[in-house]
């Protein structure tokens, strides 16, 4: 339970996490684009979630990433490390580790593959937090899982001592909606699917966002949709949030999640990189495709504009 222990509140982009052709960290890319996000509003940040390709770090990797993250906010907004993993143990040593670094907190998805119940869901929650003593973003894809972390889920979660909140990912809506009404006087409720629903869940009581393409694209008005619906801007909010629809809806289509995030990025002059294998780059036909979107919403004009 939150208890005071964690303020989250406001767009936390899941940051992408960028390669060399070579697949080695791009470590100047990483730390420039988490300063041109700060510049551009965020509240703070997640390192090797699901943007970051998560399944292609080593925990070296993600250890690495917290630590560069850790020093190029300098304290300035709050860096959440993702340390989520099958085997209860080895998320328990990360989660230490990062931890010790000085990380606010950590994100855990439930462990996936091996399909665990919901009492060896909740028991791998209680010995993380039992034993690593870090504030925990409990993150729920059903799909990536295979297991929902359901609204009474939550609530038996919810007394767990460093279950602070949840990124709550699932695609029902009203599952969302339930999750806040059952737990969220105790955590902290996060919506994922911002670029879709992210008005709707401020509407709805969420205190913020896990973020994906909307600010890695749109820069500074994808950002300000958390702003703008929390501060009852609603006509405001609408347009941003029927932009990041759009593209949202658009670069889904094309591509693998990351992969084409980072294209979208390289394309505007956005610190991207290249993904990791398993995962490739984009096809010249595919980024063409990509390139279209970005014009269709007007994000290339600036470009343009320098350009002549």
């Amino acid at each position: 339970m939150n208890n005071g222990k964690v303020a989250w509140r406001g767009n936390y982009p899941a940051l992408v996490s960028p390669f060399t052709k070579d697949g080695e960290i791009d470590e100047k890319k990483f730390i420039e684009n988490i300063e041109i996000l700060m510049s551009e509003g965020i509240h703070g940040c997640v390192v090797s979630g699901s943007n970051g390709e998560s399944w292609a770090l080593k925990g070296d990797d993600r250890l690495r990433l917290f630590k560069l993250a850790l020093e190029t906010t300098q304290g300035r907004i709050p860096v959440i490390g993702s340390t989520g993993s099958i085997i209860t143990e080895d998320v328990i040593e990360l989660t230490k580790a990062a931890g010790a670094l000085g990380v606010s907190g950590v994100m855990i998805m439930p462990p996936y593959y091996a399909l665990p119940n919901r009492r060896e869901v909740v028991a791998h929650f209680k010995a993380i937090s039992d034993e690593a003593k870090t504030p925990i973003l409990v993150y729920n894809s059903p799909k990536a899982a295979g297991f929902d972390v359901t609204a009474d889920v939550c609530e038996e979660l919810a007394d767990i001592e460093y279950i602070c909140g949840i990124k709550q990912s699932t695609p029902d809506f009203v599952q969302f909606e339930c999750t806040v009404a059952a737990v969220g006087d105790r955590m902290t409720v996060f919506t994922g699917r911002s670029a879709s629903r992210g008005l709707g869940a401020v509407l709805m009581g969420a205190e913020g966002f896990v973020s994906s393409f909307d600010p890695h694209v749109m820069g500074a008005e994808g950002i300000s949709l958390y702003e703008l619906s929390a501060g009852g801007k609603l006509a405001e909010a609408r347009k941003v949030q029927e932009r990041t629809l759009a593209l949202d809806s658009a670069l889904g289509k094309i591509g693998t999640g990351p992969a084409t995030m980072k294209a979208a990025m390289n394309i505007l002059g956005r610190p991207g990189g290249y993904p990791r294998r398993p995962l490739q780059p984009l096809t010249a036909a595919e980024e063409d495709q990509v390139r279209a979107v970005l014009d269709g919403l007007g994000l290339l004009k600036t470009d343009r504009a320098a350009a002549e």
